[in-house]
């Protein structure tokens, strides 16, 4: 399956994680639409324009957490395009360094609105849309790993694994559709890029997406390990 003109929604984490993300999906032609919650989000998009490739990115303002607005923004996608037909959840949770004991009560509830919350609408109307159409891919990126090696992020702890947790519920949900979903296990402070102990070097992260979404997991069982009936209590 190529993604040539086939429909990726990118939302989360404008990082340099995302950036490699769409830029290998705009290399394989694929229509590639970012939400963004401001204006100043959107710059980051002049990294990724620059890429060589057949595919078109499409900008538009949307503040995930705000889930009615976030529900008019996708079905604006789908009667424009006709459906979606790969999801990425790019979420990395808080940057926070400091203890739970010493985090500000805004901070918390930041937290929860851009990680949490945001992620749950992304996945809600991502299935919502591609259940209609009986078609697509959701994927989600798992940044627990290297959130678990600060010791002080507690913060960043905390929303990343209520983030897996909300992924393993949506999959138990979602299993027995014929949708495809995979939870990709990402740590950016892998000495090399070769898979290790379940998780991946980010620099892989495009290969692995359109391994998956051409169909061929071969090799790739222990990326997603939960996502199997027998692993789903993990």
């Amino acid at each position: 399956m190529s993604l040539k003109n086939k429909v990726a929604v990118l939302t989360g984490s404008t990082g340099a994680i995302a950036i490699s993300i769409a830029q290998m999906l705009l290399k394989e032609s694929a229509v590639v639409i970012v939400p963004a919650k401001s204006a100043k989000d959107l710059l980051w998009v002049k990294q990724i324009e620059a890429v060589t490739g057949s595919g078109s990115i499409v900008t538009l303002l949307a503040d995930y957490p705000d889930f009615y607005r976030a529900e008019e923004i996708t079905d604006d996608i789908i009667s424009r395009f006709g459906k979606i037909d790969l999801s990425i959840a790019c979420f990395e949770g808080s940057a926070l360094t400091r203890p739970l004991s010493q985090i500000e009560i805004t901070d918390w509830e930041y937290t929860i609105e851009q990680n949490i919350t945001a992620f749950f609408v992304a996945a809600r109307l991502s299935f919502s849309s591609m259940k209609k159409s009986r078609h697509g891919m959701f994927i989600s990126i798992d940044f627990t790993s290297h959130a678990i090696k600060t010791t002080e992020a507690k913060l960043a702890r905390l929303s990343l694994c209520m983030q897996k947790e909300m992924a393993k519920m949506f999959y138990e949900e979602m299993k027995n559709t014929n949708m495809k979903y995979y939870h990709l296990y990402v740590d950016p402070d892998k000495k090399n890029s070769k898979a290790q102990n379940n998780y991946i070097h980010p620099d892989e992260l495009g290969t692995l997406i359109l391994d998956l979404y051409d169909g061929n997991t071969k090799g790739h069982d222990m990326l997603f390990q939960w996502m199997h009936n027998k692993h789903i209590n993990q």
